[in-house]
């Protein structure tokens, strides 16, 4: 049977902290691991300036955690004497243990590698970058970008690492700062984690251009509508990069001639590079129908940190369409040029770097709307099609009929079915997506944002301004 106590042994500079309950810890920390004891080094000359609140909490949970004092008889696991505390953790048999605490010495074998990343890899992010700040080696690890992998991995199966980032810039912006929910139902949210957007310049106006795997990315341009950069960035490790535009284009109406620009953020895993994709259409009553000047694309590399221009056919896709990535591809809604249909969807495989179509719903094509609203999203790992049409209901005043429709098997245009049918009241003015736990967030009139419970089928008037854009993000250390 192990103590249920802890015992302190001074051996100069560093105290040793000697955890016999280390199998409940075990538990607590990593729930799946089982391991016998682990030291940890307390050092007086050594500064940190915070330590992981989790860890924290499992010294403060239990019975077994009580009684420890430092050499001056003051408590040494309080709060405050966090500040320097813990700069390895070591590993020992429950024979080795009895045998160190009963001679009054500290010393044990490390603990193993894997065991340290199985702990580690269970972590916030937060935490794991106040941990870089203990040594050269946990630095090293946490770094090492097969942990990052790995911490990603773990993160995006587990609901308390999932959010939902509201972003707050521009010239009419009130702070400039991107809002973190944590994982739940939105109807009365928490409240929300607060960080600044670094890049941000006004009187510049930004756009939100997609997220993948915890990394945002977001256009800026200048008041008169021209391009002029890209940002990367990670918010939870509080980096970003800035990637200048190859050729900036000027976005005007169409009267006025100029360039409609499509983007999307996407991963290419078969060269493991994160990648910007821009489109650019010419358009104008200048020229003639929408085919007349090619359209350029180009693609930015994460990895070269340079630009590329491709030369391929491009679908003729939806102005103000935002891009969904999934399988590898980019997506988006795409139109025949007529006006008088709903078009297709559009894909750009990065791998590949070519562009094919996928057929919508063919229930959805019989739909007849003068005036709707369509998006692609993705719902549970699968690509799903958000439709409304309006309808009218006295002069001036409308309602919204919606559908959800998902494809079962990716590629499969025969495999799209109808999942949601409901009513909103107002006109559906754009959709932003699913939450993590499935709601559905939508734009009213232009002026309300609401969301969708599918289990309930009620709607909740949100507390986000129609000024935010919102993004699912899970929590991530990949580097810029």
């Amino acid at each position: 049977m192990y103590n249920r106590g802890l015992t302190v042994s001074s051996t100069g500079p560093a105290t040793s902290i000697v955890i016999f309950n280390a199998r409940k810890f075990a538990q607590i920390a990593t729930r799946t691991i089982d391991v016998g004891v682990i030291f940890l080094h307390y050092q007086e000359d050594v500064c940190l300036q915070k330590w992981n609140p989790c860890i924290e909490k499992l010294f403060h949970c239990g019975p077994f955690m009580r009684g420890v004092t430092g050499d001056c008889g003051r408590p040494l696991l309080q709060r405050s004497s966090f500040q320097h505390f813990s700069t390895s953790l070591f590993f020992s048999t429950p024979e080795a243990t009895m045998s160190s605490s009963s001679d009054g010495g500290g010393g044990g074998s490390k603990l193993p590698h894997d065991v340290a990343v199985e702990i580690l890899k269970r972590l916030p992010a937060r935490s794991l970058l106040r941990f870089r700040c203990v040594s050269r080696s946990w630095r090293s690890a946490i770094d090492d970008p097969r942990f990052v992998a790995l911490h990603w991995s773990h993160s995006a199966l587990h609901a308390s690492s999932r959010h939902l980032a509201c972003l707050d810039y521009g010239d009419d912006a009130v702070q400039n700062r991107c809002s973190l929910f944590p994982n739940g139902p939105l109807a009365r949210p928490p409240s929300p984690s607060q960080i600044e957007i670094p890049f941000v310049a006004p009187p510049n106006r930004y756009a939100l251009v997609g997220s993948c795997d915890g990394l945002i990315c977001v256009s800026e341009s200048s008041r008169d509508g021209a391009e002029r950069a890209v940002y990367l960035w990670n918010l939870f490790t509080r980096k970003h990069k800035a990637v200048r535009l190859p050729r900036p284009e000027r976005r005007q109406t169409l009267s006025m001639g100029g360039a409609h620009v499509a983007q999307g953020f996407c991963f290419d895993a078969k060269s493991n590079d994160y990648c910007v994709v821009r489109i650019i259409r010419f358009v104008g009553v200048r020229r003639q129908g929408f085919r007349d000047r090619k359209p350029r694309v180009e693609v930015y590399s994460l990895r070269a940190d340079s630009w590329r221009t491709l030369e391929c056919e491009v679908p003729l896709l939806c102005h103000g369409s935002s891009a969904v990535f999934l399988n590898g591809n980019l997506h988006w809604c795409s139109f025949n040029g007529k006006w008088d249909g709903y078009g297709s969807i559009a894909l750009f495989n990065i791998a590949g770097e070519v562009f094919d179509e996928m057929a919508l719903p063919e229930e959805m094509l019989l739909i007849n709307s003068l005036h709707f609203v369509l998006s692609v999203a993705v719902l549970n790992g699968l690509l799903a099609v958000l439709f409304s049409g309006e309808e009218v209901i006295e002069r001036f005043d409308f309602n919204s009929e919606c559908f959800v429709w998902v494809m079962r098997d990716y590629g499969v245009p025969e495999s799209w079915i109808k999942l949601y049918t409901f009513k909103a009241t107002g006109p559906v003015t754009r959709f932003d997506g699913f939450t993590w736990n499935g709601e559905l967030l939508m734009e009213i009139y232009c002026k309300e944002r609401v969301s969708w419970n599918p289990i309930t089928g009620q709607f909740s008037i949100l507390p986000l301004s129609t000024r935010y854009e919102l993004v699912p993000v899970v929590e991530s250390l990949f580097p810029l």
